[in-house]
């Protein structure tokens, strides 16, 4: 049940949650301030996040995904994009269904703001927590957490795992050079 669990957080990032590091890369990061209306759109949009979070429509968490990032997903196992969304919503049914939150934060006021080393884009990087209880034993996640806009909507990643790292530069290149740590699932004890 685990393994599927840290599989489910891997693919649905802005689950997978607790402190964040900052990316480190093998070119100097960029900080940049993120404007008033950049702050309020990425507020409005974990606001959104975490109602449905709240709600437990975790299927909904799909639509928060880089556009481009399940096409890539899907092209390279060799599915179509409806058949990709389709078996990850099932996945997440299945996996979320033995799994209750017993706590998640975001963090938005800590967000730092970057640029890619290209200069192309620029994204935030910001703390979240979730506490959940499996079968009895409650499990913190532990891994960072990507945000960026596409045509002027934010969406929010976890790039932790190489396998997401790839997908990611692979769908927008832009993130060459941009490194992520590792996440970590660790039992609470009580």
């Amino acid at each position: 049940m685990f393994r599927r669990l840290a599989l489910c957080l891997a693919l649905l990032g802005p689950l997978a949650v607790a402190p964040l590091v900052t990316p480190t890369s093998a070119v100097a990061q960029t900080a940049v301030q993120l404007t008033a209306d950049e702050r309020a759109g990425l507020e409005a949009r974990v606001a959104e996040l975490t109602g449905y979070v709240d709600a437990g429509q975790f299927e909904a968490i799909m639509d928060f995904l880089p556009p481009r990032l399940l096409s890539t997903i899907a092209e390279h196992f060799g599915v179509d994009e409806a058949e990709a969304r389709a078996a990850t919503k099932a996945s997440v049914r299945e996996v979320m269904s033995s799994v209750t939150i017993v706590q998640y934060d975001i963090d938005v006021d800590g967000a730092q703001a970057f640029v890619t080393p290209d200069g192309s884009r620029r994204y935030v990087t910001f703390d979240l927590t979730m506490l959940m209880e499996v079968e009895d034993i409650q499990v913190r996640a532990i891994t960072p957490n990507l945000a960026f806009m596409v045509d002027g909507v934010w969406y929010i990643m976890d790039p932790s795992s190489p396998d997401q790292t790839a997908m990611l530069r692979k769908a927008y290149p832009e993130f060459e050079g941009v490194r992520f740590d590792s996440g970590v699932m660790e039992v609470v004890e009580p």
